[in-house]
């Protein structure tokens, strides 16, 4: 968001105000993502963020004051020491995303926190007629978040898509090669999804809904499957789409490379001690295990997939993923110590501090790197990918300005101001400070979204 504000800073400047535009200023910490995106994919913690960015339209400031505050609540208890047993309770994140919900609902006036996580359901209508705001031959303009989890059915876990709109898959547009994930918005609450998406094995319990006539459904951390979402997104486009629209822009966004420098078979224990003929035999025993536990946290596998269909990074599809120094952080390390404060640049010791600090040197020093890697087989610098994105997206962002008017409607759903149905009629426009979307603050800058961003 930093980049995308000094991207609208800068083409304001050279090419002037989009017509019409009374906005002056882009501060960073107030722009909105989802004015910006279309759509937001996330699995397990990259599920609650899309949630929180795309489904609640919070602000990148906003979320991460959350997350920090949600780590500590999650993973500063642990409920169970024994082996292979569950290691944390999962009412605290169920109560963590209500409090959320209720804070940030743009629906209700007093909201009880327990929100659908479609945007629209109707209560009288049956399960079969779920509707939303996507229907077919149109999109609304509201930036829709899809949370991947794995159904539990018999001895097969499936992926499956918690979408907040209602998509049935049409023969005549969806390709041959397009994985048909489930059909529908399933009618889940935001928090069921949030916790249908974290349900990491040995982490927290599978979360179990039941569906009426299809029974119950158990469900767990989308990882499983489909750790990287970048493909089911790709393919999901292409199911509303056709295989002849390319996405406008994919970003995908890692949570750091594993060390796979030990792949499988290399011994754990280095030095004299691992080469003992019998702890060898158990060293590259665990080893593999270890291995698989690589396999189902990493991205990577997906991430050279979609490089081979976009043919490279330099065209729509573009990943930011560190490369060093969170090889060897457990998905639940939460370690006390002194963090600074990056807002107020005071430094503390705060409940996961160390862990904090460590993500976010990592990640600095990440997007510092002025050469690509090559052996990561980057074309560009992480700092120069992200400059792209936020051009890309800004550029749509004016375009879909100076085009408002061809659809008015569509431009004030995008923008946040028929989440209460305040606007009556195809023609009406308010003043935002008389609406409780996105921009109720007059003070606030009114940013719209970007056409076709992915």
């Amino acid at each position: 968001m930093h980049e995308i504000a000094e991207c609208e800073r800068r083409l304001q400047d050279e090419e002037g105000p989009v017509s019409g535009s009374e906005r002056q200023e882009f501060d960073e910490d107030e722009l909105l993502p989802c004015h910006y995106f279309d759509y937001m994919y996330g699995t397990s913690t990259g599920g609650l963020i899309s949630v929180m960015l795309a489904r609640l339209r919070m602000t990148v400031p906003q979320c991460l004051d959350i997350y920090r505050q949600v780590g500590n609540d999650l993973f500063g208890h642990r409920r169970n020491v024994l082996p292979l047993a569950t290691k944390f309770h999962h009412k605290p994140l169920e109560k963590a995303v209500q409090t959320i919900v209720k804070e940030f609902c743009k629906h209700h006036e007093a909201c009880d926190g327990k929100d659908w996580h479609p945007w629209n359901v109707d209560e009288k209508e049956s399960e079969a007629s779920l509707s939303s705001n996507t229907t077919p031959g149109r999109t609304e303009r509201i930036c829709q978040s899809i949370c991947l989890t794995a159904t539990h059915s018999g001895q097969i876990d499936e992926a499956y898509l918690l979408r907040t709109y209602d998509h049935r898959y049409n023969p005549s547009v969806a390709p041959i090669w397009c994985t048909p994930y489930n059909e529908g918005a399933d009618r889940l609450s935001i928090w069921e999804v949030t916790r249908a998406t974290s349900a990491a094995p040995f982490y927290f319990k599978m979360l179990e809904a039941d569906f009426g006539s299809r029974g119950k459904i158990g469900f767990k951390d989308g990882g499983i499957r489909e750790n990287n979402p970048s493909y089911a997104a790709y393919s999901e486009h292409a199911s509303l789409k056709g295989d002849d629209h390319e996405p406008a822009l994919l970003l995908s966004v890692g949570t750091g490379r594993p060390d796979t420098s030990n792949d499988g078979f290399a011994s754990v224990w280095p030095g004299p001690f691992g080469k003992v003929p019998l702890m060898k035999k158990w060293s590259e025993k665990f080893a593999v295990f270890k291995n698989v536990l690589i396999k189902y946290t990493e991205g990577e596998d997906r991430h050279k997939m979609m490089s081979a269909i976009a043919r490279g990074e330099h065209r729509w599809y573009k990943r930011l993923n560190v490369d060093k120094g969170l090889e060897e952080l457990k998905l639940d390390n939460w370690e006390p110590g002194v963090w600074t404060n990056p807002r107020t640049g005071v430094a503390q010791k705060v409940p996961g501090g160390t862990t904090l600090t460590r993500m976010e040197n990592a990640t600095h020093a990440y997007l510092d790197r002025e050469e690509a890697n090559k052996i990561l087989h980057e074309y560009a610098p992480p700092k120069v990918m992200l400059q792209q994105v936020a051009e890309k997206l800004v550029r749509h962002r004016r375009l879909r300005e100076a085009t408002k008017n061809d659809d008015l409607k569509r431009w004030q759903t995008h923008m946040g101001q028929w989440l209460t149905g305040s606007l009556k009629g195809e023609d009406s426009m308010l003043r935002t400070d008389q609406l409780r979307g996105d921009n109720a603050n007059p003070l606030q800058p009114l940013i719209p979204g970007a056409d076709g961003a992915l």
